[in-house]
């Protein structure tokens, strides 16, 4: 292949330029692993300028939840080298992260995975919403650092646009298919007025997870009760406040909605913990815990409304049926999403060689005027050059359309070394 063959490949070999990744997720990784490799926004921030300074990465893309760390970027450098580079970074042995991460290798690949990601097919929780608003975090960051070209920004928009659809065109995201966000939608049904007081009794998973939905959806007078005050730090803040343990018993009799999500725990809610309130109206429970830890007898009182696991359960199990139906829709349009990508990539991969045909003609173009038209007048000149613009164009466009064509069937590169050959293309970009 002629030495000047600029167009750079999609597939094949690691030291080609492509899209690569390589991530973790909660589905091969346990938690006390993601944990070590989790980055926070600040982290995110350095490790992307570490990767431009060491490996003059231009466009890279890191997207790290509580289920997945994963970095994509757009460049040569060997997957290997960005995993020992995030380990290197994290102090964590080169050995126990090539144990956990796995690597998309070719572009094709690394979209196809994004695009799983990003809509929620890879979610714990199967299309869960919240994984579109951490792209979107990620994405500004990326953008903020200016390390997001052409390719990134059109692949991140694909993603968005493929999420709209989904939720326009198919029944995905309908229902609340986690207990956490279940247990939100009730506590935002139950209570209208977002500033009634509301406590959350124990922080495992499920605690951890209802306090962070009814933060983020606006409560803003909530009480978190469990035994260690450490592990509560984090969600502390103006609107939400932490109560020992020892007080579980005051705390419940002031609150307009009680939450336990305790397990294992002894703690019994009684009646009696309920007839001193002060709270007007109803007050409202829900056990998530197991054993229950909400004596089933408040049901019996007229000022107490009791929901449980079972309850909850039902609303999630329900709205998994419906999204798992919308699965072979969804991939359909993950598919459709792919190829419309990849189409766009290979075009976009070839645009060099198509403006240097352009540069190519044109200055072509102008020498010959300016050889034949010094004796021309005026109209004369504007004739010419109207004539020569119209058959530089017809020129471009049909080679133009051969070469895009090529790309779509994968054999562009034989098309272009004769165009290169053709109009004396000068290299444009390194292979």
């Amino acid at each position: 292949m002629n030495s000047k063959f600029a167009v750079r490949k999609m597939e094949g070999q690691n030291k080609e330029i492509s899209l690569k990744a390589v991530h973790l997720s909660h589905l091969e990784t346990p938690v006390e692993i993601r944990e070590r490799f989790a980055f926070d926004d600040s982290q995110s921030r350095q490790f992307l300028l570490t990767l431009r300074d060491i490996f003059q990465i231009q466009e890279a893309f890191l997207l790290s939840t509580c289920n997945r760390t994963e970095l994509y970027y757009y460049h040569e450098t060997d997957p290997q080298e960005i995993i020992r580079a995030i380990a290197a970074f994290k102090s964590i042995s080169s050995e126990t992260a090539q144990q956990y991460f796995r690597i998309s290798g070719i572009t094709s690949e690394s979209v196809h995975h994004l695009f799983r990601v990003g809509i929620g097919l890879e979610s714990s929780v199967l299309g869960d919403f919240q994984i579109i608003n951490q792209v979107k975090t990620a994405y500004q960051i990326t953008a903020d650092l200016e390390m997001a070209g052409p390719f990134l920004h059109r692949l991140l928009h694909s993603v968005f646009f493929l999420n709209k659809r989904i939720v326009q065109e198919t029944s995905f995201r309908s229902g609340s298919a986690s207990v956490s966000y279940a247990t939100k939608e009730l506590a935002e049904d139950l209570l209208t007025d977002k500033s009634k007081p509301v406590t959350v009794i124990g922080l495992g998973e499920i605690g951890i997870s209802v306090i962070k939905n009814l933060i983020e959806n606006g409560f803003t007078n909530l009480r978190i009760c469990n035994r260690s005050e450490e592990k509560a730090a984090d969600l502390l803040s103006d609107t939400v406040r932490f109560v020992p343990f020892s007080e579980w018993e005051s705390t419940v009799r002031d609150s307009a909605l009680v939450i336990s999500a305790l397990s294992g725990d002894h703690l019994q809610i009684k009646n009696h913990h309920i007839t001193d309130s002060t709270v007007s109206g109803y007050q409202y429970f829900i056990d998530l815990g197991m054993p229950r830890s909400i004596d089933p007898a408040i049901e019996n009182n007229p000022k107490a409304i009791l929901y449980n696991i079972d309850q909850i359960q039902s609303k999630v199990s329900e709205a998994l049926t419906i999204r798992k139906a919308a699965v072979p829709q969804v991939e359909q349009i993950v598919a459709e999403g792919k190829e419309e990508f990849m189409d766009w990539s290979k075009e976009m991969l070839v645009s060099p060689v198509i403006h240097q045909m352009k540069s190519s003609l044109e200055q072509i173009r102008k020498e010959e005027m300016s050889r034949f038209l010094k004796k021309a007048g005026e109209e004369q000149a504007e004739w010419a050059e109207e004539l020569t613009k119209n058959l530089m164009q017809r020129i471009m466009k049909t080679h133009v359309v051969q070469l895009k064509a090529a790309c779509k069937r994968g054999d562009a590169e034989e098309l272009v070394e004769v165009l290169q050959q053709l109009f004396t293309v000068e290299e444009t970009s390194k292979a």
